[in-house]
Parts: C-alpha cells; structure tokens; sequence
C-alpha cells in the first residue's frame, strides 16, 4: 500500500504551519513550522506525549482553532492542488466534511446528549434531503458495525457503548464521502478488544476507499500496526520522519529513542524497572531558543540550548532534527 499512496502529488500537503494561542495577555506559538505530506491511501501517524501540538495541528487542518484565544499565524496547507488556508470562511466550508473530515477525541463526551443518534448523523449531511440522509445514516451505522442501525437511529447516546459511540463519530465523519479523514486519539477510553475492532475498521476503510488516514496517537503499537510513516512532535515541531519500519529499528533522535525504550515488552523481567524520560513537557513560554527537547535530553550539550536544530536526512526517507545528529 506504502508504494502505491506514493506515487502521484500528495493529496494534502503542509508547509511551515504555525499556530498560537494566547495565555496571560501574551501570544505563544504552539504549533512552530510543522511541515509533512500524506498521499491517498496513505496512513501517517503523529505521535508524541500530552502538549506536544497533535491536536493543535490537526485543528489547525480543519480550521478549528477557537479565535480569538487560537490564531493560525502562518504556513500553507494544499489539499488536493488547492490552499486551503488562503480560503475565506464560506469558500473553505465545503472542505470541511465533504473533502476532509475528521474524529474528535473520546467519543464519550463527542456527542450531544440531548439530540439523537440520527439527528446528529443527518446534521452532517447538509447537502442531502432529510429522507437521503436518513437512509444514507442508517447505511453508514451499519457500514461501521453497529447491529439493527436502523434501531439505533432513534437512540440517545446515553443507551450507547462506548465503543458504539466511537463507531457513530466515525459513520458522522464517513457521512461526506471524505479524501481524508483525521483520527484524533481514536482509540482512548476503550478496552483493548474495542481498540482492535475500531483500528480494524479505520483500516478497512482505508483500503476499501482508497481513503488517507491521519492517526495521531500516543500508542505506539496502534502506530506501528497501522502506519506506513510517522511523525514524532514535541513542543510544537516534527522531531523525526520516517517510514514507520525504518523509525521502529533505528530511531535517531533522543526523544524518539526515550518513547521507544519506555515500550513495556513481554520479555522484562519481573521487577524490572520501566525506562522514562526524566522530566515533563515544559508549559508554553518555558521553552528556550535553542532545542526542546534539551531540558530533557541525555546527549544534551551547550550549543543545544542556543541554536534551533532543522530537520536534515539522516537515511533514505528518514530525517530528524538534532544538532549532534547533524554535526555527525
């Protein structure tokens, strides 16, 4: 699937994006020159701890940011040969759904309460007539999985699964026939036996309807199961690139060699203990000028903390920003 997507221009193409929010009367950036490209077909992951800027980047796709507090300052986001982000509002609100869609964070809460199953899945559906969508949301309940959909129309979310939930956020996104779809954390929340039935039906999806696939997640063995490329972001920049093969046999940067050496495995010994990486993920305005990542990293040097390293090639595919990696 991996050459294939590849061939042809990317279907969605990022450059230089940058997003900020303002705290305390001050503007911070939280998204800083984020850049990446997906194909049709393809399925990219975005991986990174809590406050790295995933969901901020994803937002930012969509044109989700909440203003006045979120602003996306700059960049250029080209979806299917078109740039989206020099859209006005009313010319990029066809996108939104129809073209690109997207899976918002824990299902629990994603649904309105008071609204049924199928007046919330015919709202999505804008450009049918009621009887249309109607049909179309009980087709796309029981695409997804969900036994007698024509039942579940009528319930409320609260006489729903967790899982089930999950299964009607994505029948509401598929609800446009998008190119692709954005999975935020699709799997939090749910037993291990939902994770698998949701990520089998995402890729299923993926591969019947020639759908991209963006996963951001911090599972790494959601990642390296469903992906064919990954991004790993800390403090609002791509930190490495590569095939997802390639970046799970030989990761370069320190921080993707933290995540990875934090993997628990059957092997440990009992009463071994489990490898962190020391520290946290520093609040908006704590970062310095220099790397990061440096607060936390075990190669960390002077020059670290006064230049702002730049994603360079480190193996075919495979690039990472690293001032050591660079000098090597």
């Amino acid at each position: 699937m991996l050459e294939q997507s590849r061939k042809g221009a990317p279907l969605l193409e990022v450059k230089n994006l940058v997003t900020s929010f303002e705290v305390g009367g001050k503007r911070w950036p939280v998204v800083q020159g984020v850049s990446f490209h997906l194909h049709q077909g393809e399925v990219l992951g975005i991986i990174g701890e809590s406050g790295c800027g995933k969901t901020v980047t994803s937002m930012s796709l969509m044109r989700l940011i909440p203003r006045p507090m979120g602003r996306i300052e700059s960049g250029e986001v080209w979806f299917a040969g078109q740039e989206l982000l020099a859209k006005r509002p009313e010319d990029f609100r066809p996108y939104r759904g129809r073209e690109m869609a997207m899976i918002f964070q824990d299902p629990m809460t994603s649904l309105n309460p008071v609204l049924t199953v199928g007046v919330q899945l015919v709202e999505a559906m804008p450009h049918l007539t009621k009887a249309q969508a109607k049909e179309k949301a009980i087709q796309l309940l029981a695409q997804v999985g969900i036994s007698d959909p024509a039942s579940r129309f009528d319930a409320y979310p609260h006489q729903l699964s967790g899982g089930m939930k999950q299964r009607v956020m994505i029948a509401m996104a598929l609800g446009g026939n998008p190119k692709l779809l954005i999975a935020d954390e699709p799997t939090t929340a749910l037993d291990v036996t939902i994770q698998a039935q949701i990520l089998n039906l995402l890729l299923g999806l993926n591969r019947s309807q020639n759908m991209a696939l963006l996963l951001i997640t911090h599972d790494l063995g959601l990642v390296a199961q469903a992906c064919d490329r990954v991004l790993v972001m800390y403090g609002g920049r791509v930190m490495e690139e590569a095939p997802v093969e390639e970046l799970f046999q030989n990761p370069q940067h320190p921080y993707t060699q933290g995540l990875m050496a934090s993997i628990q495995s059957l092997a440990s010994g009992q009463g071994e203990r489990l490898s962190v990486i020391p520290g946290q993920v520093p609040a908006l305005g704590e970062f310095g000028p220099g790397c990061p990542f440096a607060n936390r990293c075990p190669w960390v040097e002077p020059a670290c903390n006064a230049a702002l390293p730049e994603l360079a090639p480190c193996g075919p595919s495979h690039q990472a920003a690293c001032i050591k990696l660079g000098a090597a």
